[in-house]
Formats: structure tokens, sequence, C-alpha cells
């Protein structure tokens, strides 16, 4: 009797254990595979719940999980076609899709993993060496490339993976796309000399057009003036003409022309201070026959100069 407790707690602890190693619990994110003797056994279990099992070494229970994971590739240099150094980061999300036959190719979950790693990064330099720096940094759209480079870097490890290690790829893309310190000044530099040289090219273009603007202007202002000069020859003609008319009146009477001309002279003078004797022309028509002085008469300059009155 005194050994009744004991042997209780024994067979209890048998009992746990026993039970522990006959049976095996799945979650609903995850899925096993019961393997007797080391070979599969049935069907993968994906169902949640409670099964039972040969205790090891008849039986085991491998377990993987079936949420997607995400696996972000490590930030490193690649070179591009045209020599350019790049970074560029990826990001994968995949998930197992055959538990046997991931199962067969790797022992544990990180070995697969770890070569997935691999097999992206050796596609990843392979492809980015196919496309220039422009098709994955440019601002003409034409030349951008990114999404091209993703899909073949995709569809080929989507493909072996599916096949060979029964790995399902649902989602692959460049998250990041950056340029080392050392060839970022360079690139900058290469981008700024472009854009200077378009920028000049603008200018000469500009500058060659407002010459011809320029020289389509002055074409145009020498026809003018030539028209307008023409026109002008023609007007101070005819009016040659009317003053000869005029003038060959005055021959009729060349005392009225030499009087007319010399009130014009007078005129010409009102504001002017000049010193002249009455033996000057025009003043000489100051000078009367019949005594008068300068004072006797009384003169009009600001109009046509004309005697308004004798005292």
């Amino acid at each position: 009797m005194r050994n009744l407790p004991t042997l209780l707690a024994a067979t209890v602890v048998v009992l746990i254990l026993g039970f522990y190693m006959c049976t095996f619990q799945v979650r609903f994110t995850e899925v096993a595979i019961l393997k007797t003797f080391g070979e599969k056994s049935g069907d993968t279990l994906d169902d949640p719940g409670l099964y039972a099992k040969w205790p090891w070494p008849i039986q085991s229970v491998v377990k993987f999980d079936t949420r997607i994971r995400v696996l972000e590739d490590r930030t490193e240099e690649t070179i591009t076609a045209d020599s350019k150094n790049v970074i560029v980061t990826t990001t994968t999300f995949w998930t197992v899709e055959d538990p046997y036959l991931f199962h067969k190719r790797f022992e544990r979950d990180q070995d697969g993993e770890k070569q997935l790693r691999n097999a992206i990064r050796s596609r990843k330099k392979a492809v980015i060496g196919q496309y220039d720096f422009s098709n994955f940094v440019s601002t003409n759209p034409q030349d951008r490339k990114l999404r091209e480079a993703e899909q073949n870097m995709l569809e080929p490890v989507r493909e072996v993976w599916r096949d060979e290690y029964g790995v399902n790829v649902k989602y692959f893309g460049i998250t990041k796309l950056t340029l080392p310190e050392s060839a970022t000044k360079a690139i900058f530099g290469s981008m700024k000399k472009a854009q200077q040289n378009k920028a000049q090219n603008y200018e000469a273009e500009g500058n060659a057009q407002a010459a011809q603007i320029i020289a389509s202007a002055r074409a145009t202002e020498q026809r003018i003036m030539a028209v307008a000069q023409r026109k002008a020859d023609e007007i101070r003609n005819e009016g040659q003409k009317k003053v000869s008319e005029i003038y060959s009146q005055f021959q009729e009477h060349p005392e009225l022309r030499i009087f007319l001309d010399k009130l014009a002279a007078l005129q010409s003078l009102r504001e002017s201070t000049v010193i002249l004797t009455r033996e000057n022309t025009p003043v000489d028509l100051f000078s009367l026959d019949d005594g008068a002085t300068l004072s006797d008469l009384d003169f009009n300059l600001t109009a046509d100069p004309k005697p308004v009155s004798r005292k």
C-alpha cells in the first residue's frame, strides 16, 4: 500500500509518455508527412487535428509551415551591360506546395531557403548583366524595362523550383535599386553633362531661329523702306514740279521773289540776336528812301514779316 501512490504516478507518466509518442497534432497553418521506417506513409496530412502514429523509430512526422514566407535578398553590387555598378535588392514571397518533394530535397526548411536565395541571386546577376543602366533609371518611359527584367528573373526560378523542389514562388520583385557612393557622382555627372549638351543644342537652335527671324525682319524692313523711299521720291518730284511751276511765274516778277525771300530770311532770325547794318540783306528792307528810321516801322515777326503801319 505504501508503494501505491508511486505506482500510480509511474503509470500516469508512462501513459502520458505513450500518448505523446503515439500521437501528433497538425495545426491549421501546417501540413504533415507521416513516415514509416523513413519512407512516406499515406497522404500528406493537411487537415488540422490530432493523429495517431506508431512510436519512433517505427514512424516519424515531418511538419511544414504552409504560410507564405518572405525572402529578402541581401544587398550587393551587380554590374549592368554598360558596366555600371548598381545595388539591387529583391523580395520573394514563396510557400511549400509539395511538402514531400521539398522534404526529399532538403532536410530542413533553412536549407531550402538558403538554396532558393542563392538561385535568386545567381539569376538576378545574369539578368541585370543583360540590361543597361538606363533600362532601370531613365527619364524616358520607353527606356525603362524594370518589369521585363523582373519577369526574366522570376520565370525560370519559378518553373524550376515548382517542378524540382515543390516550391510555389507567388511573387517576386525588385524592391530597392541604389548606386554605390563611388558611382553616384560619376553617373549624375554624366547625366548633368548630357542635360547641359541638350541645353546647348536648344540654345544653338534658338539662336539660329532668332538670326533667321532677324534676317527676315531686316529684309522686310528693306522692302518697306524701298517702297517708302520710292513713294517719297514721287512726292518730292511732284513737289519740285509744283515749285518749278511757281518759280516760273516769279520770272515775270523777279523783284517780288527777292522780296519774299528776304522776308523769309527775317522770319528765321526772330529768335536770334544778330547785329547787321542796313546794307546787309535782309535788313536792307528797312532802308527807306524818304529818310524814315527803323523806329518809324512796326513789324510783327511772329507771323509772316510785313510792314503793318507807317507813321
